[in-house]
Parts: structure tokens; sequence; C-alpha cells
């Protein structure tokens, strides 16, 4: 895992997440996310859409029945995620023709030069999509980063990944490769 295993959040970016945990959590609460929302394992992922770098408008839900996805929070500015990034591409080169998808979401505003820079140096090949006023971010309660949120084809979260987490390793591999069928 090394000296690195997740970069928390500013505190204020924190703030609105916060606000909405305690909004959600109250009767009659209408604050950042709906009272039935829960991002946990064993839950529906919340659905988001989210566009591309390039522009492409991507769709979370557009996956259920199809894919099993893995969705990961990161900056560039995140040594973790930068740790973690390779591991990804591994495994999304080797399952992708399986149907696995990978969406990094980017949750920097005004960095889509060093993302693109990220990318090149790292050589990504899975969707990298664009959350800079968080909002997904926030859907998903994500305080730290990397995290990474794995969801099977009918859209159900099977696993969550706070910190460093190694996806090619022997017991991820198993674990993509059980929800993959």
């Amino acid at each position: 895992m090394g000296r690195y295993h997740s970069c928390l959040l500013s505190p204020l970016a924190i703030i609105p997440i916060v606000i909405g945990l305690i909004m959600s959590s109250t009767p009659g609460g209408t604050g950042v996310w709906a009272n039935d929302v829960r991002p946990e394992e064993g839950h529906l992922a919340p659905d988001f859409t989210l566009r591309t770098l390039e522009g492409k408008t991507v769709r979370l839900s557009e996956f259920r029945g199809q894919k099993v996805v893995l969705v990961n929070f990161w900056a560039t500015w995140c040594p973790p995620c930068r740790l973690e990034m390779p591991t990804m591409q591994q495994i999304y080169s080797e399952y992708k023709g399986r149907g696995f998808e990978i969406l990094a979401v980017n949750i920097e505003s005004d960095a889509q030069q060093e993302i693109r820079d990220f990318i090149k140096e790292l050589r990504l090949t899975f969707p990298v999509l664009l959350d800079p006023d968080m909002k997904v971010t926030r859907k998903f309660r994500v305080l730290g980063l990397p995290v990474s949120v794995l969801i099977d084809r009918q859209g159900i979260i099977r696993a969550k990944e706070i910190g460093y987490h190694d996806w090619a390793n022997k017991a991820s591999r198993m674990q993509v490769e059980s929800l993959l069928g």
C-alpha cells in the first residue's frame, strides 16, 4: 500500500457534503440526497450523468443490465490516485471485452489540461468523466480520495474501497470475475 492511503478533501469541499448528510437524514429533509439513496454495498448505485473530457455524455444507468462498472473518484494532485490508476488500467485492459467498464470521475475544476497530461503520462484508456462541481461526488458521499465503487450488472453496489486499492491483485480480479460471471 505504500505510505499513501488516501487524500482528504479540503474543508470547503466537505461542508456541502456534511450539510447534505444532515439534511437527508432529517425527516422530510430536502438535502443533496433523497432519503432513499444509499450509496452503500447492497443498494442501487445513485444514477448520474457526466461529460467526458471530449464532451461525450455518459449516464451510469445506461450500463445497467449490460456491464459491471467500477466508478473511481480521483484527482491529479492525489498521490494514492496516481498509484492506483495503473492497477485499474491493468484490469480494464483484461476485462473490458467481457463486459467490464471503468468510469474515472475527476473532481477538479478548471484542470482539463492537467487531466489530459495525467491520462497521457499513465497511458489510461478508460473513460474519464468530469465532476467539477462535485455533485456526483456528494451523491456518493465521498470525503477522501481515491474512492472506488464496484457495481454489478443490475446496478447494485457490491464493494466500496476507500483509499488506495490494488485492482490488479488476485483478490480484486476474483471479485471482478465473480461479477462478470
